[in-house]
């Protein structure tokens, strides 16, 4: 519990290089509104991303070798994911949106995020 503390505080300081998607977020339907934007990684709490850490529910990504997207406000990422068990990897794009961003992955699920205001 300490270390996933720890992570956490690093994730909340501010880094060197702000990512263009840092920020607390939810959900961007109505299901979302009823989620704490103060709380991270908990059940009904939000989401955080950082320049290269992305933080959700149970797990923690880090994002290595950014790729833009051409002609989109996106970008490609290798994602190392780790929750209870083994790490694993995975290829996600993050792109912006009108109300926050779009997590795209493998298999064509998207998760549409509302950035907390």
């Amino acid at each position: 519990m300490r270390f996933f503390l720890l992570l956490l505080l690093a994730a909340l300081a501010v880094p060197a290089g702000a990512g263009p998607y840092d920020g607390r977020y939810r959900p961007d339907h109505s299901s979302g509104d009823s989620w704490d934007c103060k709380d991270i990684g908990k059940d009904g709490g939000a989401v955080l991303l950082t320049s290269n850490v992305f933080f959700a529910l149970g797990s923690r990504c880090t994002l290595r070798d950014p790729v833009a997207v051409s002609g989109m406000e996106a970008t490609l990422y290798d994602a190392i994911c780790r929750a209870d068990g083994a790490p694993w990897h995975r290829r996600i794009m993050i792109m912006k949106t009108e109300t926050g961003i779009a997590v795209i992955q493998k298999g064509a699920r998207i998760s549409m995020l509302r950035k907390c205001e």
